[in-house]
């Protein structure tokens, strides 16, 4: 099974091997019907020149491996690889064999403090982020990788590990997990990470509400039975594909009771560069009127 073959494919092509052909076209691609559930109008735009597609009655979109995914129900890229395989007659090779796995250098020394650097804390003032709300929220992070010391910007999971950020650093602390808040409210926000998180407490979305920040959308899965608790879900997630693939989820799951806050912030790329954009407006007004 040639990985790089698959990714190849085109999406016309690979539709049109399922049984779906465009219903029309526009200046960026073809128009179909949704492959994997029944649509009275096509809602299912594909542009071939990037190969990519997006639902828009779903709000799901992505690449012929996340399209395999929507309708196998299969979540590992190989099995997805593999039904593409199948449904384009591809030659399938000996069943796959991860390499072997090489520990990367861990994390050593690691000290957890209270968050006093003033180089981190200058750099979340330039997002937009106050110390008093850093300090609430985050600790300060020292460690030593490769054998040279580092300190960061700590965020902590629900698992004890942290999410680390500084100027030059993004990265994470093991144990990799969703952040809860709990202050026990009804309404629960959620965030990608915990920069939108604390974007939200300065811009005051939060208002006493409980928050899960999933650290990466990738855990949204793990966000499922915590949410399940709340009657009303409030995702303040990025303008991308993958932050509506992450509304479109929660709203399989939870229906009417999910509520998009993106449009609270259109025009930009998440809550925190919305942020910025107050701020700097902020900055640069005049204190007084000349």
């Amino acid at each position: 099974m040639d990985i790089d073959a698959i990714k190849g494919i085109s999406l016309v092509d690979f539709l049109h091997r399922l049984g779906y052909d465009p219903t029309g076209r526009d200046s960026k691609g073809l128009w179909f019907y949704a492959p994997y559930r029944n649509e009275r109008k096509p809602s299912f735009h594909v542009n071939p020149r990037k190969n990519v597609w997006f639902d828009f009655g779903t709000g799901e979109g992505g690449d012929i491996f996340t399209l395999a995914g929507a309708l196998s129900g299969k979540t590992d890229f190989v099995e997805q690889a593999r039904y593409i395989a199948d449904k384009m007659d591809m030659p399938v090779a000996e069943p796959y064999k991860p390499l072997p796995f090489v520990e990367e250098p861990t994390f050593q020394n690691v000290e957890i403090s209270r968050l006093e650097s003033s180089a981190l804390l200058r750099y979340l003032e330039q997002r937009g982020i106050q110390k008093e709300i850093a300090q609430r929220y985050c600790v300060q992070v020292d460690y030593e990788l490769h054998g040279k010391h580092y300190y960061a910007i700590g965020f902590e999971n629900n698992a004890h590990g942290y999410e680390l950020r500084n100027p030059f650093f993004k990265g994470s602390y093991p144990p990799k997990s969703i952040t809860r808040i709990v202050n026990g409210n009804p309404r629960c926000n959620v965030f990608e990470g915990f920069i939108d998180f604390l974007s939200s407490e300065r811009l005051g979305y939060n208002d006493g509400n409980d928050g899960v920040v999933l650290n990466s959308v990738a855990n949204v899965g793990k966000a499922i039975p915590v949410l399940a608790e709340y009657p009303l879900i409030l995702c303040y997630l990025d303008n991308d594909t993958a932050g509506r693939a992450a509304v479109a989820r929660l709203r399989r799951e939870f229906g009417d009771r999910v509520s998009d806050k993106s449009a609270l912030y259109p025009d930009h790329k998440d809550l925190n560069d919305y942020l910025q954009s107050l701020t700097q407006k902020q900055i640069t007004k005049p204190k007084f009127k000349l």
